[in-house]
């Protein structure tokens, strides 16, 4: 009996600390890729966006993806970490770089304090946040490959956003990352 019951407490404790996923990844795929500027990302464009190739798009940018009714983006951005903070990384894992990343928005959004999230999705490891933002919350997942640090931002641009509206970008951005291929 006690047995059963360590072991019944052990399975609930570890379901209760599994990652899941915050949005679902179920948004619809076009199936046209994109590669992202730095050469390192490919993925698939979700269903009404568009990658843009311009050449006005920021340096700094590895992918922007634009809603076709240009109401919000999708981008994924290189973080630039110095040695002392990729090492950091290393040792503290995602959610300290999802708040060092968080660093870079809090200020503009003007709050102190973020809830990391972290999940996993093709055995890859993300850390995502929500910020307040003009048109709606923005939400900031954090990754990293082959050594390099990178966030994709959910931004709403324009128009006041529902709840609902918020969702469905964010499983938008959700089913982005899980098309990603490194």
């Amino acid at each position: 009996m006690v047995r059963t019951t360590c072991a019944i407490l052990l399975a609930l404790f570890l379901w209760s600390c599994a990652a899941t996923l915050p949005y679902a990844a179920d948004y619809p795929l076009t199936g046209e890729h994109f590669h992202s500027n730095d050469g390192v990302l490919t993925g698939t464009i979700p269903k009404g966006w568009f990658y843009s190739t311009d050449d006005s798009v920021d340096a700094s940018l590895a992918a922007w993806l634009i809603k076709q009714d240009f109401s919000a983006v999708l981008l994924i951005r290189e973080l630039s970490l110095d040695r002392e903070t990729s090492r950091e990384v290393e040792r503290e894992g995602m959610t300290f770089l999802a708040t060092t990343s968080a660093g870079l928005h809090l200020d503009a959004a003007g709050e102190s304090s973020i809830q990391p999230q972290e999940f996993e999705l093709h055995q890859v490891r993300f850390c995502g946040y929500e910020v307040p933002g003009h048109a709606g919350r923005i939400r900031v997942v954090v990754f990293t490959v082959r050594g390099r640090y990178y966030e994709c931002e959910a931004r709403p641009v324009k128009g006041r956003w529902t709840d609902d509206e918020l969702k469905r970008m964010f499983s938008a951005q959700q089913s982005l990352l899980s098309s990603l291929i490194f």
